[in-house]
């Protein structure tokens, strides 16, 4: 019925928005010439900073700084090691994870005590629906109801922002200078040297944006998911 046509929207778009952030994250990464295999991790890590930082500040602003901090600081890590010094991108990536997938744990139990986890978060630090007055006018319709309210308007602003970050990373790789110069580091990066552009800069500048995209992705998974 209309209902469960609305639900099974509703849990699709929620659940394909870290999917979403990740893929986003990776396409850029590997635009750039960088094989990025540590994605889980990073989301893994920046999930649990956005947790612990929540849990300890209360504060929604905090627990994504934190997180966006600690995504930039693993892609830096990464270009350090495969950009800079040649190092072996798939090996990277996988340490990456593997790392991420027990240092949560240990810090977890060493911090909270309570089997690796991070306590329950506060409602303050948790997103809700970016329209409830929509939600609510849209209830007594009949069939747009159920669909359009429960399945388009009852999320928040992680939903909306990840399918609008799609058409935002297609617009940056490929109608602007930036994205033509980033396209070209992954495809032909000795062209870019000749024209004097820095493929070094290129790869670190979409590293960037992926840690940023895998922070989002994570922070998404304790905060509003």
């Amino acid at each position: 019925d209309e209902v469960a046509i609305g639900t099974i929207i509703a849990s699709t778009l929620r659940v394909s928005t870290p999917l979403i952030l990740c893929a986003l994250a990776g396409c850029l990464s590997e635009r750039s010439g960088v094989i990025d295999l540590g994605l889980e991790g990073k989301m893994l890590l920046c999930a649990f900073a956005a947790g612990a930082m929540g849990v300890a500040s209360g504060s929604l602003l905090l627990a994504l700084l934190v997180a966006m901090a600690v995504g930039i600081a693993l892609s830096m890590l990464h270009g350090y090691a495969c950009v800079s010094h040649r190092g072996d991108q798939v090996v990277l990536g996988m340490a990456i994870t593997m790392t991420a997938a027990g240092l949560t744990v240990v810090l977890g139990i060493a911090w909270f005590k309570q089997g690796g986890q991070t306590p329950p978060l506060p409602d303050a630090v948790r997103l809700g629906p970016l329209f409830p007055g929509l939600l609510d006018a849209f209830k007594g319709v009949p069939f747009i109801g159920p669909v359009i309210g429960i399945g388009l308007l009852g999320h928040d602003f992680f939903v909306y922002g990840a399918l609008a970050a799609v058409a935002g990373v297609w617009w940056l790789l490929y109608r602007t200078r930036f994205g033509l110069r980033l396209r070209a580091a992954g495809e032909n990066p000795a062209m870019v040297d000749a024209a004097g552009v820095s493929v070094l800069k290129m790869r670190y500048a979409a590293l960037g944006l992926n840690g940023i995209l895998s922070a989002l992705a994570g922070s998404y998974l304790v905060l509003a998911l």
